[in-house]
């Protein structure tokens, strides 16, 4: 049995983020070039000695995983030493997962730090260019404060004496209906000749808003944001001090999971629970000559059990034989809460399909089901695949603590052919949508 199935525009050079399109104030100086460049400091020294940055170890893993759970963490490079005016290196790495699973919700948090090390350049020191370069992020910082508008805001710029340096940082939001939705603070701080600049963007979404809807869209707000970057620039202050120096990084990188193979729950086979013996007469006329299989299985917190009919060599007449497969899974959560989440995030996922057909697999429209518990809903699946040749209809409804799943379907084929014949008649749609709802409302009535 088959128990379960399925910009700030830099004031010397491009080296932050991209999102930002406007600046004021007039054109940054830049210092005209000299063919040699003064003697370096000992943190110059220090700095030009380490060859590359662990930006990523950078801040407090512990920190990390907080504000971005499970994040998928990517690192690059860019190396600008070859240009005229302005000469540095910049290590970047991203925390990102746009869909962490929360209740009802979505939540989508990403973590972004640039640090960038210059170097002498001309007369320009490498401390000279850096501070050249951070003041320029600071007077955007100020600039923006004046030009907010009712589709995107900005806040007024904070600085943080005693981070580095200097320390400063900005929030923004934009909201453009139906098209943009969101807010993210950004920093930007510096220690001797290095420019490091981070940004926090969260926002989180109802899971059954319409797709790409600004519906029940929320994002972080001014005060979180601040409070976060400003954590975030003190960490890199105290990171980035002690890379200059020589000196061990105050964090490690989390380390990356080593693949290893999970294994799946093994279901145990048992006799038909109580709600699938309640059904059995139903049942025999829906997939008749069969007795039926249970298992028992743990999926998450919800403890399982699953009850199958099959038969796949019934008579239908006229050189055919009739598959018919009847499915019933019975979720029980310890909790409604779990369990309406549970159905939440199922129907969210059904409906990226629903309307659509990938392969030899259409789904049809989700469908309310009124009367059914206390939610529900269906969906109708066609397949016509290598594997099998079916109309079935799948319906899910909540029931207390409970979450049970009904899938009834099956298609004809001539005799003595499997069930992905090519030549298979589907099974009649009505009837798999009548049969699934008539077992959903026994199972229903005996929990």
């Amino acid at each position: 049995m088959a128990v379960v199935a399925v910009v700030a525009v830099l004031a010397v050079a491009g080296a932050t983020f991209a999102f930002m399109m406007v600046r004021g104030g007039g054109p940054t100086p830049v210092a005209a070039r000299k063919p040699l460049a003064p003697p370096a400091s000992p943190a110059v020294t220090a700095a030009s000695a380490a060859t590359s940055a662990d930006v990523c170890a950078m801040i407090d893993p512990a920190q990390a995983e907080r504000l971005v759970p499970k994040a998928k963490i990517d690192s690059r490079t860019s190396d600008n030493r070859a240009d005229g005016f302005v000469s540095y290196i910049r290590w970047t790495c991203d925390w990102a997962n746009r869909d962490i699973s929360y209740k009802d919700v979505t939540r989508s948090r990403e973590i972004t730090v640039n640090v960038a090390r210059y170097e002498a350049l001309g007369g320009t020191t490498a401390e000279r260019a850096a501070r050249i370069q951070f003041d320029g992020e600071q007077r955007q910082y100020k600039y923006n404060a004046t030009v907010s508008t009712k589709e995107h805001y900005y806040s007024a710029p904070e600085d943080y004496p005693g981070i580095g340096d200097q320390a400063a940082a900005q929030y923004q939001w934009i909201r453009q209906k139906d098209e943009f939705w969101y807010s993210f603070g950004q920093g930007v701080g510096r220690v001797g000749d290095v420019v490091f600049q981070v940004k926090y963007e969260a926002s989180q979404q109802n899971k059954e808003a319409a797709f790409l809807s600004t519906d029940t869209k929320q994002s972080i707000t001014e005060e979180n944001a601040l409070r976060e970057v400003r954590s975030l620039l003190s960490q890199l202050g105290r990171s980035v001090a002690a890379w200059r120096s020589g000196r061990p990084l105050p964090y490690h990188a989390r380390p990356e999971p080593s693949p290893s193979p999970t294994a799946s729950p093994k279901p145990t086979l048992v006799a038909l629970p109580a709600p699938c013996v309640s059904v059995k007469p139903l049942a025999a006329t829906l997939v008749p000559d069969t007795e039926g299989l249970a298992a028992r299985s743990v999926d998450g917190k919800a403890a399982v059990a699953d009850c199958q009919w099959w038969n796949e060599k019934l008579p239908a007449g006229h050189g055919k034989a009739r598959w018919r497969n009847l499915r019933i899974t019975i979720r029980a959560f310890t909790d409604a809460d779990t369990a309406r989440y549970f159905l939440i995030d199922k129907r969210a996922k059904n409906r990226f399909t629903a309307n659509s057909q990938i392969g030899g697999i259409r789904w049809g429209r989700i469908q309310k089901l009124p009367g059914l518990g206390q939610d529900a809903f269906g969906q109708a699946i066609r397949q016509r695949t290598d594997t099998a040749q079916s109309n079935r209809y799948e319906i899910y409804v909540l029931d207390g603590k409970n979450v049970v799943w009904v899938l009834f379907g099956g298609s004809d084929r001539p005799e003595d052919t499997p069930i992905n014949a090519p030549d298979s008649t589907l099974m009649d749609l009505k009837e798999a949508t009548a049969g699934a709802r008539s077992v959903t409302e026994a199972v229903v009535g005996a929990l």
